[in-house]
């Protein structure tokens, strides 16, 4: 429950990028059969968004702290650069175990979230059919950035959010854009023009037996990378 809490606090900086139309995000999860896994999270976005942060220093101060206090985690790194008038955050972890991510809806953080929230954390919906679970989350992103619609497509030029799962089996069926590795990796690659416009689902179904872990872990890390972004635009609306 404790790493749990930090991880999502420390996502929360990761997605700092909601406070502006002009952003790029990639998360990429992989998950193993018996339960570990890493995460490897970046976000590039305009330098000015971490101002009220101290700018980069300060947003690496803060990841620095936020890691130290996360005991779920076996290893971390993370970097903060500027690259012009671009700030990039990376952040990659490692754990032992998924399976506290699923209290992760139950947690203080996230009861604290508005509910726009919802809309980059998606609806994460897990069910069993048979020999077979199905695995969606729809992403409304648009809701996630009130306003967009009203921007130029300029602001989205070359911009993008994309998804990749790494599964330890192939899934029998998926909307994903493309797979690799014998198609046990499922990338969504989605610009982000049409992301904000338009709701997109990630769906993959699984014969059993696999650890439902799996699918409980998949659904949670979505709420954890999705939800954080609005909690972070919700504090810095207060300063």
């Amino acid at each position: 429950m404790s790493s749990a809490r930090h991880l999502v606090r420390l996502l929360v900086l990761v997605a700092v990028c909601l406070l502006t139309s002009c952003i790029d995000g990639h998360e990429e999860i992989w998950l193993n059969a018996d339960g570990s896994g890493r995460a490897d999270v970046t976000y590039t976005l305009p330098a000015v968004a971490a101002r009220f942060q101290g700018g980069a220093e300060g947003v690496e101060k803060l990841l620095a702290k936020f890691l130290r206090d996360a005991p779920g985690l076996t290893s971390s790194s993370h970097e903060v650069v500027t690259d012009g008038d671009r700030l990039k955050i990376r952040v990659k972890a490692s754990f032992d175990s998924a399976l506290e991510l699923r209290e992760i809806s139950r947690s203080d953080p996230m009861k604290k979230l508005p509910s726009s929230a919802n809309g980059l954390a998606g609806k994460v919906r897990v069910s069993r059919h048979g020999w077979a679970l199905d695995f969606s989350r729809t992403i409304s992103a648009g809701n996630a950035l009130p306003g967009s619609s009203l921007l130029p497509a300029s602001q989205f030029k070359d911009r993008r959010l994309t998804y990749i799962l790494h599964l330890p089996q192939a899934p029998i069926l998926t909307n994903a854009m493309r797979t690799e590795n014998g198609g046990r990796t499922l990338i969504w690659d989605q610009p982000l023009a049409a992301a904000v416009k338009t709701p997109f689902t990630i769906q993959f179904k699984s014969r059993i037996p696999v650890p439902t872990w799996i699918y409980l872990s998949a659904g949670a890390a979505a709420l954890v990378i999705g939800s954080a972004g609005m909690f972070a635009l919700r504090g810095f609306r207060k300063t």
